[in-house]
């Protein structure tokens, strides 16, 4: 029996999906299904954040032991696009099977990280300096942004290094994209974690404020609040929300069946969606 998922035809974000996604969660030893697709033939356009929950998702079912396959966009502009971006060769160091003939990647300076994976404190440091490093040799960004994006995107990969607990370690990306309404970074670090629920809970002075993955992260940003119980912690997901109050920003938070949305127009807003095996954290920084 194989488990066919199929997102819409411009796919931002898991919580975009339909059908019974939310009953497979392969963080859990009782997932067997053997085979697994995730398919994409239809696809005018992959967001960064629904690229990463492509990611967490299969290589977390490759590690309960199922046969995972991508089956890429018709599109070749979009294959094109997801294949600089590192899409395709990130499933491929997961074991997943992606037929990406004659799909050749583009040089692009507006793919200023591909998709990468980390899994230490260290590692997320490192990737963090190479970002740095990469907007700072970019002739479109100014030097107060580069700062601004380094930091916000070190919050995002320390956090998820430190706490996730994730089987398959933790990917990021940060991408520049021209809108009509303006031009903007897009930073996106996800996890196949515990997620923030059963990271909050481990405190058991937050116990009775988490009943639900959305009101844990309701929670999360909430400042110095950490499932440690340590006073001096819980400044990283706070300060990034902080962060990006402003013109044009906006913060999407996904973990579980919770996601959370704070952008200029609206303060915050939480609710039940669906799954994301882990932990999703999506930046967007006008510039």
């Amino acid at each position: 029996m194989t488990l066919s998922i199929k997102p819409s035809n411009n796919f931002r974000h898991a919580g975009e999906l339909s059908g019974q996604s939310d009953r497979f969660d392969p963080r859990k030893p009782s997932f067997d299904e053997a085979d697994v697709d995730i398919d994409l033939r239809e696809c005018e356009f992959v967001r960064p954040p629904a690229a990463l929950w492509c990611v967490v998702y299969l290589a977390l079912a490759t590690k309960r032991g199922a046969r995972c396959r991508l089956l890429v966009p018709r599109n070749l502009g979009v294959c094109v696009y997801l294949k600089s971006a590192g899409f395709f060769d990130i499933l491929k160091d997961c074991d997943v099977e992606v037929d990406d003939r004659d799909v050749g990647a583009r040089p692009d300076q507006k793919t200023v990280l591909p998709i990468t994976r980390f899994r230490t404190t260290a590692e997320a440091s490192t990737v963090t300096n190479l970002a740095f490093d990469r907007l700072h040799l970019a002739d479109f960004v100014a030097a107060n942004l580069t700062n601004v994006v380094t930091e916000l995107f070190s919050e995002l990969a320390l956090n998820a290094a430190e706490h996730s607990e994730s089987e398959v370690g933790a990917f990021g990306c940060i991408q520049f994209f021209e809108y009509e309404k303006g031009s903007r970074f897009v930073c996106v670090v996800a996890d196949g974690g515990i997620g923030v629920y059963a990271t909050l809970y481990r405190n058991k002075a937050l116990r009775p404020r988490v009943s639900y993955d959305w009101d844990a992260l309701e929670l999360a940003v909430r400042e110095r609040v950490s499932g440690t119980g340590d006073p001096l912690r819980g400044i990283g997901l706070y300060g990034v929300s902080e962060d990006i109050r402003g013109p044009g920003s906006s913060l999407l938070l996904h973990s579980g069946l919770g996601s959370l949305e704070i952008t200029e127009e609206l303060e915050s807003s939480a609710r039940r969606t669906r799954l994301f095996p882990g932990t999703l954290a999506s930046l967007s920084v006008p510039t």
